[in-house]
C-alpha cells in the first residue's frame, strides 16, 4: 500500500507539473499578444512534447520528484526557480536543434516566471492536500524481538507514511492490551488479532522473525488477508523501507539462492543483453569524453609529479582479479607502505585530484574496463584484494557481492556513497545484496539516471573508500 501511495503521489505531481507548464506558456502568449489566436502555430504538438520532456527531465535531475518528509517552502521555491532557469535554457537549445518555431524572449521570460509561480503553488497546495486526504497507514507488528524493534524504529521515523499502532506478543504472554514491554506498546496476543484490526483500522501487518508460530495466528492472518489487509514478512518490509537487505537478521544462506535476482544473474539471455547495453553506452561515453582527456592529463601533470593514469588490482566477478584504470588523483607513492582507506580531507589527494573526485572524472578510464568485459555500468563497486580478505572475515555473506560483475556505479553508490570503516562496508554490502536480489534492466536504468542526477546536483558523502 505504501509503495502504491508513493507512485500515485509522483504521478499526480507530474501531471500537475505538465498542466502548469502548459498554462504558463498559454498565459504568457495571452499576456504578450492579448489573444490566443495563432497559438496552435507557435505551440504545435511536436513542440509541446519537447517542452514537457525538457522541463520534466530537468526537474527530475534537480531532485524535484523526491519528496522530503519535512516541507520547507522557501527552499522549495528557490529549487523550482533554479531548475526552471535551466529548463528554459535547455528548451531554447532543443528548439533550435530541431528547427522548431522560435519563441520570442518576451514569451519565454513571462512563461517561466509564471511556471515558477504555478508549480510552487501547485506543490504547496498538493502537499497540504496529501496531508489532509492521505492519512498515515496504520501498521501492526506481530512479534516483539530484535527484528520487530528494528522495523518499528524505521516506521516511527516516517510519521507521514505510517502510524505504528503497536505489537502483537506471544500467544502465551500474560500482558494485557495496551501494556508496555521493553518500551513497546503490546496490543494483545494472537487471539486478539481480529478485534485489534477492527478497533485500530489496521491496514498493514508486519511479521517479524520472532512472530509467534501458532495455528491461531495463521488463521487470524488468513482472515486479515481475505479482508484485503496486507501481510508482509520482516525481510520484504525492511527492503521496501530501506532499499537494502538486513544481513543481521538472516541466518540461512539459502535465502539468497531462492531470491529472484540471484537467478536472474545466471540468465544467459539477460546477461548478453546487459553486456550489449554496457558495451554500447560505454563506447558512446568514451567517444564523447575523449576530447577532455588531454586537458585532464595536462592538469594532473602540472599539479603533481607522477603518472597520469593509475592502475590497481580489484576483485571482480567470481572473485577474479583485474586491473582497474583511473586518472591519478593522489600523490605519487601514496600507498607504498600499505593500502589505506581514503578519508575526508585525505592529505594524499592532490588539488586536481579533489576536483576529479568531486565530479568522478577520475573514473572515466574505467569505461575501458567495461569495454573489456571486466566491469558493467551498474553493479557493486570493485574493492581491493587486501580489503576484501579482511571484510570477508568480519562481514557475513560478503563474498556474495562478487556474484555479478562490479559496476562503474551501483545501488550502494547512489544510496550510501562512500565507506571508510567496517560498519560502512557492511551497510554498503546490504545495498549491494539488495541490488543483486532485485536485478533487472529497469533497475539498472533507474541507477544510471540517479547517478547522472547526483553528478549534476551533487550530494553529501563520507570519506571515499577507493584508494589512489
Amino acid at each position: 500500500m505504501g509503495r502504491e501511495r508513493k507512485i500515485f503521489r509522483k504521478a499526480f505531481v507530474v501531471i500537475g507539473d505538465i498542466v502548469c507548464i502548459f498554462l504558463g506558456y498559454i498565459a504568457a502568449y495571452r499576456l504578450r499578444f492579448g489573444t490566443l489566436g495563432g497559438g496552435s502555430e507557435i505551440f504545435p504538438p511536436s513542440f509541446l512534447v519537447l517542452l514537457f520532456f525538457g522541463y520534466l527531465a530537468v526537474y527530475y535531475f534537480s531532485d524535484l520528484y523526491s519528496f522530503p518528509l519535512h516541507y520547507r517552502g522557501a527552499a522549495l521555491f528557490f529549487q523550482i526557480a533554479l531548475a526552471t532557469v535551466f529548463a528554459a535554457a535547455f528548451i531554447s537549445l532543443l528548439k533550435y536543434i530541431f528547427f522548431l518555431f522560435p519563441i520570442g524572449r518576451g514569451i519565454l521570460l513571462i512563461a517561466n516566471v509564471l511556471i515558477v509561480l504555478f508549480i510552487f503553488g501547485w506543490r504547496h497546495l498538493g502537499h497540504a492536500a496529501f496531508n489532509i486526504l492521505i492519512k498515515p497507514q496504520p501498521v501492526m507488528i506481530v512479534g516483539a524481538g530484535a527484528a520487530a524493534s528494528a522495523i518499528g524504529k524505521i516506521i516511527e521515523d516516517r510519521p507521514q507514511e505510517f502510524l505504528l499502532s503497536g505489537y502483537i506478543e506471544d500467544p502465551a504472554a500474560s500482558v494485557g492490551s495496551g501494556a508496555a514491554v521493553d518500551g513497546k506498546k503490546i496490543l494483545g496476543s494472537a487471539g486478539d488479532l481480529q478485534k485489534i484490526i477492527a478497533q485500530r483500522e489496521i491496514d498493514l501487518i508486519i511479521l517479524s522473525e520472532s512472530a509467534p508460530q501458532s495455528e491461531l495466528l495463521t488463521q487470524g492472518l488468513l482472515q486479515a488477508q481475505l479482508k484485503a489487509i496486507e501481510v508482509v514478512g520482516f525481510a520484504e518490509m525492511y527492503e521496501r523501507l530501506t532499499g537494502k537487505i538486513s544481513i543481521s537478521h538472516i541466518d540461512d544462506e539459502n535465502w539468497f539462492i531462492k531470491t529472484k535476482g540471484f537467478n536472474v544473474a545466471n540468465n544467459h539471455v539477460i546477461n548478453r543483453l546487459k553486456r550489449s547495453i554496457d558495451f554500447l553506452l560505454a563506447a558512446i561515453a568514451l567517444i564523447i569524453s575523449l576530447p577532455a582527456w588531454p586537458f585532464i592529463a595536462l592538469l594532473i601533470r602540472l599539479d603533481s609529479k607522477g603518472p597520469i593514469f593509475y592502475s590497481q588490482e580489484r576483485i571482480g566477478e567470481k572473485e577474479s582479479i583485474f586491473s582497474l584504470y583511473k586518472f591519478r588523483s593522489m600523490i605519487k607513492g601514496a600507498e607504498e607502505v600499505e593500502p589505506l582507506w581514503a578519508r575526508e580531507n585525505d592529505p594524499r589527494i592532490t588539488h586536481v585530484g579533489r576536483l576529479l573526485r568531486r565530479f568522478h572524472l577520475d573514473e572515466i578510464p574505467q569505461l575501458w574496463n567495461i569495454l573489456r568485459g571486466e566491469m558493467s555500468l551498474v553493479g557493486p563497486r570493485p574493492e581491493r584484494p587486501e580489503f576484501v580478505e579482511t571484510l570477508k572475515k568480519d562481514i557475513p555473506y560478503y563474498s556474495l557481492r562478487h556474484f555479478v560483475k562490479p559496476g562503474l556505479s551501483g545501488w550502494a553508490q547512489i544510496n550510501y556513497p562512500y565507506a571508510a570503516s567496517l560498519a560502512d562496508s557492511q551497510e554498503k554490502l546490504e545495498y549491494d545484496l539488495y541490488y543483486i536480489s532485485h536485478m533487472s534492466l529497469l533497475l539498472d536504468a533507474n541507477i544510471i539516471l540517479r547517478t547522472a542526477r547526483n553528478l549534476l546536483v551533487g550530494r553529501p558523502g563520507r570519506a571515499k573508500s577507493a584508494s589512489a
